[in-house]
């Protein structure tokens, strides 16, 4: 499983803020692929991406 972060304010010695669901959970992906898939359906530009954080996790770690 994959979450997805970003520095906040885009500086890389802040902590990393992440994708949340309606819930106000972590958003977990099957795959780093279908991470960027939604970030594309989105409307993030590929090289926005870049600055993005894609995490593996356990997903019971998760839970």
């Amino acid at each position: 499983m994959v979450i997805v972060g970003r520095h906040i304010n885009g500086i890389t010695i802040n902590p990393l803020e992440y994708l949340l669901d309606d819930e106000g959970n972590e958003m977990l992906f099957d795959s780093e692929e279908s991470a960027r898939e939604y970030l594309k359906q989105q409307g993030m530009a590929e090289d926005e991406m870049y600055w993005m954080v894609f995490e593996e996790v356990e997903h019971d770690a998760m839970l």
